[in-house]
């Protein structure tokens, strides 16, 4: 139904950790707004509220280590998080504006999905995941999503130059960041996914392991939207 009555457009925007997801919706936002078109920005997860306060707990440590509590206990709080979000997206892209997310599902498809490593298993999550947001929830689907990607070795460089954040408390760093080995396994199913999804496009955002311009990674971000926008 929600299809049917859309006339917004949805672009979520992915990737791994410090990509400059909130720099590109930014300056998506910007390009797509001086052409004469209403724009919305919503990120997630919606730290400050109450929704997104067992996410911050989780990202603490305080429910025990990333293995304890597993792919999908994990899910279910950010996909709650996203549900209290439902009615303002929906409206949004009733009243005909493009509808920008800063992460959405894909981050729990990849940061979920990294903790089981059987690739069948992974599957049979991605598709309980997609399954109990979409269908069960009634989340709308993006209609464009686009991952920022970043080797490993440079995104643990840009998350050492992170300022301090609120939800963190005395910590500097999340339970995701602070695992090497598990950083590099969500960059490598966030390839896969793009082979599982194929509305999801991977933009390298360091072809040669040093990190691209944000204006150059903005070209390349603005050249796939702009298709969907047409």
């Amino acid at each position: 139904m929600m299809s049917q009555k859309r006339r917004g457009v949805f672009i979520a925007i992915e990737g791994t950790d410090g990509a400059g997801k909130a720099t590109q919706v930014r300056l998506l936002a910007r390009r797509i707004a001086s052409q004469g078109r209403n724009v919305r920005t919503i990120a997630f997860p919606q730290y400050g509220k109450h929704s997104a306060a067992p996410i911050a707990a989780y990202l603490r440590g305080e429910y025990g280590s990333l293995k304890e509590l597993g792919p999908y206990r994990a899910s279910i709080f950010y996909a709650i998080d996203r549900v209290t979000a439902r009615s303002k997206i929906m409206n949004w892209l009733r009243a005909g504006n493009v509808v920008i997310a800063d992460r959405y599902i894909a981050s729990n498809l990849a940061f979920q999905g990294s903790k089981i490593s059987n690739w069948q298993a992974r599957k049979r999550y991605w598709m309980w995941d997609e399954e109990f947001e979409f269908d069960l929830l009634g989340i709308p689907r993006p209609d464009c999503t686009l991952v920022l990607y970043v080797p490993p070795a440079v995104s643990q460089q840009l998350i050492r130059q992170k300022r301090q954040r609120a939800y963190l408390r005395h910590w500097k760093r999340d339970i995701h960041e602070r695992d090497v080995r598990y950083q590099n396994q969500v960059a490598k199913v966030y390839a896969e996914l793009s082979l599982f999804d194929r509305s999801m496009k991977i933009i390298n955002c360091a072809p040669d392991g040093h990190l691209l311009p944000k204006e150059y990674v903005h070209k390349l971000v603005m050249a796939v939207v702009e298709r969907r926008l047409r």
